[in-house]
């Protein structure tokens, strides 16, 4: 019976590792984010976004502070219905066909009222 549950410590042990290395959301690292290499493996552009999006950390900012904090926003005609978009790279999968984008939503006086990942 011990050897089961030190076998499905380990195993839960694993498996906690390979979800913070591989999936798990990121904190904000410039470098990491400024990042062009969309065929990166850890996706960890994808995942800091994920990490702003799961903890709310984008609602009642100003436009400003999100600039500051992520660069300004690329130029483009591209999911018109919201004010802020960001490219994060091709999206997670096996078959990678679309890409994946850190979209916000701007109230009028300028503040972060939704932020979401979406894919086109």
């Amino acid at each position: 019976m011990r050897r089961w549950i030190k076998g499905l410590v380990f195993a839960a042990a694993g498996a906690a590792i390979v979800y913070a290395v591989f999936f798990g959301p990121l904190p904000i690292v410039r470098s990491w984010w400024q990042d062009d290499n969309w065929l990166d493996p850890l996706h960890k552009r994808h995942r800091i976004a994920d990490g702003l999006v799961l903890t709310g950390a984008l609602v009642g900012k100003s436009r400003a502070e999100v600039v500051a904090m992520l660069g300004e926003p690329p130029k483009m005609d591209y999911f018109e219905d919201w004010s802020l978009v960001y490219i994060l790279g091709s999206e997670r999968g096996f078959f990678s066909i679309d890409s994946e984008w850190l979209v916000m939503r701007l109230d009028d006086a300028g503040s972060v009222t939704q932020a979401a990942i979406v894919r086109d």
